[in-house]
């Protein structure tokens, strides 16, 4: 059995993905940013008897992943699997976004996500042995107007972990991005709407309705973490795991139109 590492845990697609990968009987560190708060994960926990420990990792906070990593390999002696998911969504034009909103993005989705595997992939290095998971999103592949920076952010973990699946496969590494589209977690609530009139308001509404569509169809966390499951059994895992109806779609749908035509397609009421 494996021993995992599940950031972003408290709720939702890490939540889900902490518990299936217990049930099966890995040894899971289910890692949230306050263990003190995290009431639902150790009931689900405690509940099942299931083999996972509680412990705290804050992307934008350097320490508290060092001494995650360090807690684990003192215990266990090995990481076999990383599932990077913990991540913010926001979503407002690029005039209207200020720049603090901006780098708090990019410090939790980006950079947070840098720091943790630079902390991790040595130790799989050295191993010569490891599966890499990274959550992120079908805005990763296709961009809606006012959508810019969190789109953003995981295009650049998209470029991110290519690049680190050509440096990682030659040590027995591999690594895999997957890309949910509209999946119902708790991170819905977390996303208020922009505050008064905006000239943005057709691309507001457009985005809108392509989550709406979303939720016509949705995936559930439970249907995420079955497939970042797959991708650490797998001996040949994918590179990229588009997840719901709406993400394998919207993408297919994507590489059959031109630039041009998209971006005029998306100014249609």
């Amino acid at each position: 059995m494996s021993v995992i590492l599940v950031t972003g845990s408290s709720t939702g697609i890490g939540q889900e993905t902490a518990l299936h990968m217990a049930r099966q009987g890995d040894t899971v560190y289910a890692a949230v940013r306050s263990p003190g708060t995290a009431d639902e994960l150790k009931a689900r926990i405690d509940a099942e008897k299931l083999p996972v420990t509680v412990i705290e990792l804050d992307l934008v906070k350097p320490d508290t992943i060092e001494a995650a990593v360090t807690a684990i390999m003192a215990k266990e002696g090995r990481i076999d699997a990383l599932v990077a998911n913990a991540g913010i969504g926001a979503g407002q034009a690029v005039e209207e976004t200020p720049l603090d909103v901006v780098r708090d993005i990019f410090e939790t989705n980006y950079f947070g996500n840098v720091s943790l595997l630079r902390a991790v992939t040595p130790i799989m290095r050295e191993q010569r042995s490891g599966r890499i998971v990274v959550v992120g999103s079908l805005a990763g592949q296709v961009v809606m107007g006012c959508h810019a920076h969190y789109s953003a952010s995981k295009w650049a973990m998209e470029g991110l972990c290519e690049a680190l699946a050509l440096e990682m496969a030659e040590f027995g590494v591999k690594v895999s991005i997957i890309e949910p589209g509209v999946v119902v977690t708790p991170i819905w609530g977390k996303v208020a709407p922009p505050e008064g009139e905006s000239p943005y308001m057709n691309s507001m509404l457009r985005l809108g309705r392509f989550f709406e569509f979303g939720f016509t169809r949705p995936a559930m966390p439970g249907d995420v973490a079955e497939v970042i499951a797959g991708a650490i059994e797998s001996d040949q895992p994918r590179f990229r795991y588009p997840v719901g109806a709406d993400a394998e779609e919207t993408v297919a749908a994507r590489q059959k139109i031109g630039d041009e035509d998209w971006i005029a397609l998306n100014c249609l009421q």
